[in-house]
């Protein structure tokens, strides 16, 4: 059985070299086939800005109450990351009560949402109402008006990543009405 390698055949290369240098080799022993020089080497490959592991402790990340004015019922949310220089994606953990939901949004960039917990409900303005379940995943596509939450029974989780444009990840429309949100 074969295996494929994910070091870069230049390091594999320097590394075999370095080691028929330490072996005792000569440079007439080595092939024609040299690895890049250093600087070669590091302006081919870039690390992004800021720190390689960055942890963020839940014990560190505050939960806030949904603002009335985005939301109807109770609502949860909590940062799990902000975009960065290397991403422009953001998330949060979004915890609905049972009839809790958000007002028609839309993402510039989309939206992706994880449902972790619960049953909800998702539509798309003029669509369908459609039941998601733990362990469902929805993509809403950029510009796409929509809503999300809990049924009128049952609480749901979800964990809701979208990319900021423009300094702006979202643009919120009017409440979810109790007709629209029956599915009357």
């Amino acid at each position: 059985m074969r295996h494929r390698s994910t070091v870069p055949a230049a390091i594999l290369l320097g590394s075999a070299l370095g080691l028929a240098a330490c072996s005792g080799g000569t440079d007439a022993e080595t092939p024609d086939r040299l690895p890049p020089a250093p600087d070669a080497i590091s302006e081919t490959t870039s690390t992004p800005p800021g720190p390689s592991l960055e942890l963020s402790p839940s014990a560190e990340r505050t939960t806030t109450t949904g603002a009335a004015e985005n939301f109807t019922g109770t609502v949860r949310v909590t940062p799990l990351f902000d975009p960065t220089d290397a991403s422009t994606a953001g998330a949060g953990l979004v915890t609905f009560e049972p009839g809790a939901r958000t007002a028609w949004h839309t993402h510039p960039a989309g939206q992706r949402i994880v449902i972790t917990a619960g049953t909800g409900w998702v539509q798309e303005r003029g669509g369908e109402r459609l039941e998601v379940r733990a362990g469902d995943v929805v993509w809403f596509a950029p510009g796409v008006e929509h809503w999300h939450g809990a049924t009128a029974t049952d609480p749901m989780t979800h964990v809701a990543v979208q990319d900021t444009v423009d300094g702006s990840n979202a643009t919120w429309e009017d409440l979810v009405t109790d007709e629209e949100y029956t599915g009357g």
